[in-house]
């Protein structure tokens, strides 16, 4: 916050001084008009990617004067009042907010906003050190891993501000106490001593404050009585996209002659040679499928022994990682919408299809071709030729049949000020359950209400009364936020209070039988929420009651 007021000093100095020194571009004589910020965006990226470059350049002054941009980020970063529109910034956390510009024409302002996700990026591993060959019984070992999170590579780019857990699971049922790491702490190590002789299979997990997930693996032998000559590892199932960690043994022969060793990992990549002393194994693969891993040694380049693992590797769906929609506000008929989208898949070999059901029958389908950082962004357009209510889904599927699906945290509503309005009035029996404070209470509920559009306005008015006599509920509308009219239903949003009191939305939905598919049955529902308290329910006979007494109807425009 000290931050924060500090930067927000500097921005208003240096505006103080613009407007005093630079008198030539000032608004000295204008007729008065702001100028119009535009923040851009929306903006997207990870966590210490490349810097973010904020751009502002469709903002103007009517009157052609040169702006002055201040950007503030995070919430608590501003930026210097400067000429260019232009600002590039590095996340070293994931982020999901807004972010705001000021503009300046020396003597009006104006603000816009641009949403911002920056994502996490999981730890990668460095590199892991621990015994390359057996050991023995009751002998103390100790494993050490690398790792880093941020930049791909370190030297070139800055790190992260996570914290991270590393654990290690020893493989003989027995799993050490967390190790709790810091801020730029990309070492863990630990020790440990086995009691029995055998393979074991060593499990080192580095989780980050954000959940992302770094697993890697260590093998050790531990007792030297039947160590075969050649072992090529154990067989392993790891998933598509993931790095393949083992190593193998191989005993030096009592015998003249020069030993050299080649790996084939079996997934089409040419084989590479390995160190004769220890043999590390490390592939990534891309694609799911069951390969055969051959180790072989060779005598004076001659076929000596061969070892193979059985390496199965899963595929991985597609993971959506965020999808952002149009604002959450109402929207005229025949405005065009945009959805933008985000997903990533390990398997960079996949090719994708995402598909978008945008609630009204329609559909779009986009193809994606694989891509070597397993990332894909969504961008279309649509628009709606009908008022409603809906519901927007976003499927993405690989070539392997695996997929994934998010929808809008919220609907998408489209109105219609041509279509008419809705009035009602008459009374339902609240069903138990209604009023979460007290299930039991069900009874008589009365209610009066009447919701347009006047020309020319996007919001509509009227007024909306609702009570529930067991409870004494008495709600009174205060504002409206929109209204749908299709065929024999209508809905409509706003708030109001209780009882005189409160901040409380409600949500109405009202069906007129008289209309064609209406069912010649007039229906009733009202949801009522506190949001000043997490939006709890406060009522919500949570279904179309058909109305005991009185009438809904819906009017032509």
């Amino acid at each position: 916050m000290l931050i924060q007021k500090k930067k927000r000093v500097i921005c208003i100095g240096i505006m103080l001084v613009f407007t005093a020194f630079v008198g030539i571009t000032t608004n000295v004589g204008a007729t008065g008009l702001p100028p119009v910020a535009e923040a851009g965006g929306p903006y997207f990226g990870y966590e210490c990617d490349p810097a973010i470059n904020f751009d502002a350049s469709t903002s103007y002054d009517p009157e052609g004067v040169t702006l002055m941009y201040c950007w503030n980020i995070e919430g608590n970063l501003w930026s210097e009042w400067s000429y260019g529109p232009e600002y590039d910034y590095t996340y070293f956390d994931d982020f999901s907010g807004v972010i705001s510009l000021n503009v300046t024409d020396g003597d009006l302002e104006d603000v816009d906003t641009a949403d911002v996700i920056i994502l996490n990026k999981p730890p990668y591993l460095d590199s892991i050190y621990g015994p390359t060959a057996p050991v023995e019984i009751d002998e103390e070992i100790t494993i050490l891993i690398n790792f880093f999170d941020g930049a791909p590579d370190p030297r070139s780019g800055p790190a992260s501000t996570d914290t991270f857990i590393a654990t290690f699971d020893w493989g003989d049922d027995s799993m050490d106490d967390p190790i709790n790491l810091g801020v730029g702490e990309f070492q863990a190590t630990d020790s440990h001593v086995y009691a029995v002789e055998g393979f074991y299979e060593i499990t080192i997990t580095i989780v980050d404050d954000d959940g992302g997930v770094l697993t890697a693996h260590w093998y050790v032998w531990v007792g030297g009585e039947d160590v075969p000559q050649l072992f090529a590892g154990p067989d392993q199932t790891i998933d598509e996209g993931s790095w393949f960690l083992s190593y193998g043994i191989f005993i030096m022969p009592d015998e003249e002659g020069t030993f050299t060793v080649s790996v084939d990992y079996g997934d089409g990549s040419a084989p590479v040679d390995s160190s004769i002393e220890f043999l590390s194994l490390v592939h990534q693969y891309l694609e799911n499928g069951v390969y055969s891993l051959v180790v072989t040694v060779f005598k004076d380049e001659v076929f000596y022994i061969s070892d193979d693992a059985l390496i199965t590797v899963l595929n991985v769906p597609p993971t959506i990682n965020w999808i952002l929609g149009p604002p959450d506000v109402p929207i005229q008929i025949g405005n065009s919408i945009d959805l933008f989208a985000m997903f990533t898949d390990a398997g960079v070999l996949d090719d994708q299809t995402a598909l978008i059901e945008w609630g009204d029958d329609q559909t779009s389908m986009l193809d994606f071709s694989a891509n070597e950082f397993g990332r894909y962004g969504v961008s279309e357009s649509h628009t709606y030729t009908n008022a409603g209510v809906y519901k927007i889904t976003l499927t993405v599927t690989d070539d392997d049949g695996d997929s994934d699906s998010e929808s809008l945290l919220y609907y998408v509503v489209v109105y219609d000020p041509s279509a008419g309005f809705v009035t009602g009035g008459g009374w339902i029996i609240a069903p138990p359950g209604s009023y979460p404070t007290d299930p039991s209470l069900t009874g008589k509920a009365t209610f009066g209400f009447v919701s347009k559009y006047k020309k020319g306005q996007s919001n509509p008015e009227g007024n909306t009364e609702f009570q529930f006599h067991a409870a004494s509920l008495n709600f009174h509308s205060h504002t409206y936020e929109w209204l749908v009219i299709a065929g024999p239903l209508a809905m409509y949003k706003g708030t109001g209070t209780i009882n005189g009191e409160g901040n409380y939305g409600f949500l109405i939905t009202a069906r007129d039988g008289q209309i064609k598919g209406g069912g010649r049955i007039d229906t009733f529902r009202i949801k009522i929420w506190d949001k000043e308290n997490g939006d709890q329910i406060v009522f919500d006979n949570n279904g179309d009651t058909a109305l005991g007494g009185g009438q809904i109807t819906i009017h032509k425009a």
